[in-house]
């Protein structure tokens, strides 16, 4: 008898060990965002750091209105990973503050079947003055130009040659006044 609850403890032991959830991993674990722009996008990296594979969806708490999250579902395998884009489409100025909730579902028929969730802070300001902040957001969405000093200092050349023409049509307006 002592020998068959002995047996039966290790094989107890041994069948919890092979219990396991789906896992999250979320990058960045909080999302901050100051914009003037009529359109802002923001890139969240989901990670499925599990061995199992796994449906993840993604829904904002509120502000679902001028908030879309694409895409909204998707399947990863064990230690895989997927773009997320946050689009933003200004409606209104303030500070608006949700989370957003990224759940995972297992889908192995043998697997425990625990979800997993984790929710993102997310904060935007939406600035009032949008003509201030014009060359910020041109600046912003190019930002994969600037990954070396060349392009940088063409960039910036042109804009300097665009200025320089910009006065010498002003001064020839006033010549001619």
């Amino acid at each position: 008898m002592k020998k068959f609850l002995l047996i039966l403890i290790i094989i107890c032991f041994l069948s919890a060990n092979s219990a396991k959830a789906v896992s999250i991993k979320a990058s960045p674990s909080e999302i901050k965002i100051e914009t003037a722009s009529d359109l802002t996008r923001k890139e969240i990296i989901i990670e499925n750091p599990g061995n199992s594979v796994a449906l993840f969806e993604l829904y904002l708490d509120n502000f679902s209105d001028f908030v879309k999250i694409k895409p909204e579902s998707f399947i990863l395998e064990g230690g895989k990973s997927q773009k997320v884009i946050l689009e933003i489409k200004n409606k209104e100025t303030g500070v608006f503050s949700t989370m957003i909730s990224v759940v995972a579902k297992p889908l192995s028929e043998r697997e425990f079947k625990a979800n997993a969730g984790v929710k993102i802070p997310l904060e935007i300001r939406i600035l009032e003055n949008k003509s201030e902040f014009w060359l910020a957001s041109i600046f912003k969405n190019f930002e994969g130009l600037f990954k070396n000093q060349k392009s940088l200092i063409y960039i910036f050349s042109i804009i300097f040659i665009l200025f320089l023409l910009g006065l010498l049509m002003i001064k020839k307006k006033k010549a001619k006044v």
